[in-house]
């Protein structure tokens, strides 16, 4: 090649390179989506991010996720009985009883997702619940120093779940992803209504326990809500807000008195809502934070025959501040753990969650 060739060469690099990189950002600007004219982001999140819309709102993923899981609560409530009086308002003459209620909850159970479209999801839920709760008296018969404690344990299905998510506004730019979701719980596990109460041996009428515990709540129950999501790099900020509605049902027994005692439970609907935010620290792992908060409406019972009358003390409030962490162990399995702190009476003291979502 001559000298003069090269130089030509030379020349027509510069030309060629900002045609290059023209050609490289007109792909650029063509390649999302529009949606009223905003871009959608149509990047591929990192699997911490991914691992974040899975558990605080829906993923919409073409492909099977199975996501096995164990949660266990903690609770106690404490309870004092004083028959007798008060002496010049200071000294108590009479009965004293101290009741305390210590509930350990653990649930094992089986999730399964499948995006049908990148707008439509379907969820089921298999849950196995354990309970045991222990019944503690101190000041049985009058005497302070008396204490008496049982424990009753139960295992069996829960209420299965079933859910469908529908994504109504992708994210934008400017704007969070908005999803829509309906559930149904079926009533297949032990309900709560008619069982039977027994007086612990020794405790002289002072403490008396169910003879079984319920691991469902009897009824059929539909919810919805909405849950939005808004990626702010390397944040992610979510909220969701629902509406539990539960049907009445007949049963055969509703009352722990001996006998049958037919009538109608209509348990009180629940209103919810929470938000949080997420930080996606690397590629595989993200820390959390979020409250979730709860009311339960007071339940309804009629017996047969009988007027409907409200079962006082049957609402609850119940919220709780949520810390969770995912970590991707490979392009298909996480795991996710979660530790809730009760900030209401109503609620557990403590909730541990233990997940590990992989996908087919």
């Amino acid at each position: 090649m001559t000298i003069s060739d090269r130089m030509r060469s030379a020349m027509a690099l510069p030309g060629l390179l900002v045609a290059t990189l023209l050609s490289t950002a007109a792909l650029a600007q063509s390649a999302p989506g529009q949606v009223d004219g905003e871009p959608v982001r149509e990047a591929q999140p990192s699997q911490s991010v991914r691992d974040v819309l899975r558990e605080e709102h829906t993923l919409f993923s073409d492909r099977l996720t199975i996501e096995p899981g164990i949660t266990y609560t903690y609770s106690d409530r404490s309870q004092l009985a004083l028959s007798g009086f008060l002496v010049l308002d200071a000294i108590f003459l009479g009965n004293i009883s101290v009741d305390t209620v210590e509930s350990h909850t653990t649930t094992f159970d089986l999730n399964f997702r499948y995006g049908l479209t990148n707008r439509l999801e379907l969820e089921l839920n298999l849950p196995y619940v354990y309970r045991s709760t222990t019944y503690q008296s101190i000041g049985a018969g009058g005497a302070t120093d008396r204490y008496i404690e049982e424990d009753v344990t139960q295992g069996g299905l829960g209420d299965v779940r079933g859910s469908l998510y529908y994504r109504l506004l992708p994210e934008t730019a400017t704007r969070p992803d908005v999803v829509w979701n309906l559930g149904v719980r079926a009533p297949t596990g032990k309900h709560p209504y008619g069982i039977g109460t027994r007086e612990v041996e020794g405790s002289e009428g002072n403490l008396t326990v169910p003879e079984e515990l319920p691991t469902g709540n009897g009824v059929w129950g539909v919810s919805t809500g909405l849950s939005v999501l808004k990626t702010l790099d390397p944040a992610i900020v979510f909220a969701n807000l629902g509406y539990t509605y539960n049907f009445e049902r007949s049963f055969s027994d509703i009352s722990s008195d001996p006998g049958d005692h037919p009538g109608r439970i209509d348990l009180g609907d629940a209103l919810r809502f929470g938000f949080g935010t997420a930080f996606a620290l690397n590629p595989r792992f993200s820390l959390s934070i979020s409250y979730s908060h709860q009311h339960a409406f007071e339940s309804k019972r009629t017996f047969e025959g009988e007027s409907r009358e409200t079962l006082t003390g049957s609402g609850a409030t119940s919220g709780a501040v949520n810390l969770g962490a995912t970590y991707a162990m490979s392009d298909t399995t996480s795991i996710v753990t979660n530790v809730g702190i009760g900030m209401t009476d109503d609620a557990p003291d403590i909730t541990l969650t233990f997940r590990m979502p992989f996908q087919m």
